[in-house]
């Protein structure tokens, strides 16, 4: 069996919900714009309707295949848990095995989509409070613009002209996809070498293998570099990361200069690049952009924000 994938807030504007079983595209103007908030843990959150309850803090991810719940909103919710689709679940440090439960409705921005099934994560060991993750799975459904330094999430229907969603000037990246996954992937550069990123905005920092750190010329034991806090993840086996400069990082045509990432060879990129200069493109170097995410159109739009 193929593993799946994962690499209280107040919205702004809540549209009226579009129901994706039977979806008719509103107005562009109709799309809705939520708050972009802090976890305790370092984590964004965006307000998410569960079964018509809520708002709830969910991070948005586009490292993750699916939807996902953690245990003790499973608990507080009482969610009916699906018997016999226990799945493999892959994420940063490994894999489990883990339950799945009926979710009949996840409303954001005003999209909602019914009968996810969503798997169960662990409590998380640090502060975060989240309820859950929401996946390509939901994001699908829409143009999804993360507009970092506005601190704003907007969905829009698929049907959008994208030039009313990026802008007119905008070049449209063509990503590639991870093998059996539904996670993207782009060409990055660091300090001149080429490698494989996952655009991954649930993961908080951006994370490098060690082939790729040696192979642009990074020590990780370099007296810049320290031991940062346990990576988890959904086996719960502790990976120690070493946080430092990288150097200059280049992806979808923009650069960032002294960019500050993490180097840990993290089982997820191991099995998925056979060894390769491979990263995980975190929130903390799209943190400056607004990114313009068509998941099913496998394309992604990288713009100046105008709160920038």
């Amino acid at each position: 069996m193929r593993p799946y994938r994962m690499a209280a807030t107040a919205c702004l504007l809540l549209a009226a919900p579009v129901i994706l079983e039977s979806f008719t595209a509103p107005a562009p103007e109709n799309s809705a714009t939520v708050a972009l908030s802090p976890s305790p843990d370092g984590h964004d959150t965006v307000p998410a309707q569960v079964n018509g309850k809520g708002p709830f803090p969910f991070i948005l991810d586009t490292g993750a295949d699916g939807s996902a719940v953690y245990q003790w909103f499973v608990d507080r919710q009482h969610l009916p848990k699906l018997e016999g689709k226990d799945q493999l679940l892959s994420g940063q440090t490994g894999t489990s095995s883990v339950s799945t439960y009926r979710l009949d409705s996840v409303t954001l921005a005003g999209v909602q989509v019914r009968n996810i099934e969503a798997f169960a994560l662990p409590d998380r060991r640090d502060k975060g409070r989240e309820a859950g993750v929401i996946g390509n799975d939901f994001m699908d459904h829409a143009i999804v613009a993360f507009d970092f330094p506005c601190r704003t999430i907007a969905l829009f229907p698929r049907s959008t002209p994208t030039p009313m969603i990026a802008g007119r000037d905008a070049h449209a990246v063509a990503m590639g996809i991870d093998k059996d996954t539904t996670l993207l992937t782009l060409p990055v550069t660091i300090n001149g070498v080429q490698g494989i990123a996952i655009l991954d905005t649930g993961s908080r920092r951006t994370r490098i293998t060690t082939s790729f750190a040696k192979a642009a010329g990074i020590d990780p034991f370099a007296p810049a570099f320290h031991a940062d806090k346990p990576i988890y993840g959904t086996s719960l086996h502790p990976l120690i990361p070493r946080t430092g400069p990288v150097g200059r990082v280049s992806f979808a045509g923009e650069t960032i200069d002294h960019a500050v990432a993490q180097v840990v060879d993290l089982p997820v990129l191991a099995q998925d690049f056979d060894g390769k200069p491979a990263m995980l493109l975190g929130a903390d170097l799209l943190d400056r952009y607004r990114l313009i995410y068509d998941h099913a159109g496998r394309r992604i739009w990288l713009r100046p924000s105008r709160c920038g």
